[in-house]
């Protein structure tokens, strides 16, 4: 009983000390906490970046050469039935019917013009015209008239080209005006003067054929050839220039000048590429007018190419040779 008695008493305080033992003890830290793990910042979903705008294609620059070209076919390919060339009596009656409604252009010398002219017609000579298309109106029919009509031929067809309503007075002063003996007491000696000139709004393609037609005349000669001066053409070197005879095909047959070759007037745009670039190329008709239409445009694509003084009419006039086969 002692002995359990002691036990019970060495247990107490054995207790008692491990109560004290416990209390002394530090307190124990408590553990830190980890600290909040930050959250990357959402960064901004990228947007996609902008495809670079598209530049819109630069259109090629315009051949010169094949505008040129392009616009003489296109006359070529499309005379009308008056092939751009007006009687003279309709002319004079057109012109008399309506005088605000026509716009007469005399290319004759300034000297010529001065010793009498159609009334109401302007002056600006052959040579010059390249230097006043600018004062040509777009809104009237315009007549365009020379000494035998070879000449205002080359201007209508030109004229044409750059969109003018124009035509050839036939014959000119000399063979379409004088056979209809209206007289001298007619005719106007008062010059009368050129409209102001406009500068037209032109496109890249129109201002290409418009310089074109400014630079078309030669400070001298006016792309004509007298038939006697051609026939030595033919006879000294004839492999050096082309003949081409615009006439039909039975005036043709009748006779020609010998190595021509035949190409019908409205046919000549089709059949170009048979008539040679690289040398000079006389076209001849029957009076020299519609020639004159063939070779404004033919010279405007870069070919070498003159008109016989009143065609084969002059050629016969002057008695020269000719072939029929």
């Amino acid at each position: 009983m002692r002995i359990k008695t002691k036990f019970l008493s060495m247990l107490l305080v054995l207790l008692m000390s491990l109560s004290v033992l416990t209390a002394c003890a530090p307190a124990a830290e408590p553990a830190e906490e980890p600290a909040p793990v930050e959250e990357p910042a959402e960064e901004p979903a990228e947007e996609p970046a902008e495809e670079p705008a598209e530049e819109p294609e630069e259109e090629p620059a315009l051949d010169p050469e094949e505008v040129l070209r392009e616009a003489a076919l296109d006359l070529l390919n499309n005379i009308p039935d008056n092939n751009f060339i007006m009687p003279s009596d309709e002319a004079l009656s057109v012109f008399e019917e309506n005088p605000g409604a026509v716009f007469w252009v005399d290319l004759r010398s300034a000297d010529d013009y001065a010793a009498g002219h159609i009334a109401g017609a302007v002056n600006i000579p052959f040579a010059e015209l390249g230097d006043h298309w600018d004062v040509l109106p777009t809104n009237r029919q315009i007549i365009m008239q020379c000494y035998s009509g070879q000449t205002s031929a080359q201007a209508a067809a030109l004229a044409q080209m750059l969109g003018f309503n124009a035509v050839s007075f036939r014959g000119g002063m000399n063979f379409g005006w004088a056979p209809l003996e209206l007289g001298e007491d007619t005719l106007e000696m008062e010059a009368n003067e050129l409209p102001e000139a406009t500068t037209p709004e032109l496109d890249e393609r129109e201002q290409i054929i418009w310089d074109a037609a400014v630079a078309y005349f030669p400070p001298a000669g006016n792309n004509v050839i007298a038939p006697a001066d051609l026939l030595a053409l033919v006879e000294e070197n004839p492999d050096a220039i082309t003949v081409v005879d615009i006439r039909q095909a039975d005036a043709y047959a009748e006779g020609h000048i010998e190595g021509a070759i035949h190409i019908p007037f409205k046919e000549v745009g089709a059949n170009i590429d048979q008539i040679p670039m690289n040398r000079p190329a006389y076209v001849t008709c029957y009076t020299g007018q519609t020639a004159g239409i063939t070779i404004a445009p033919m010279r405007m694509m870069g070919y070498n190419a003159i008109s016989l003084n009143r065609g084969m009419t002059g050629w016969d006039g002057a008695e020269l040779p000719k072939v029929t086969d």
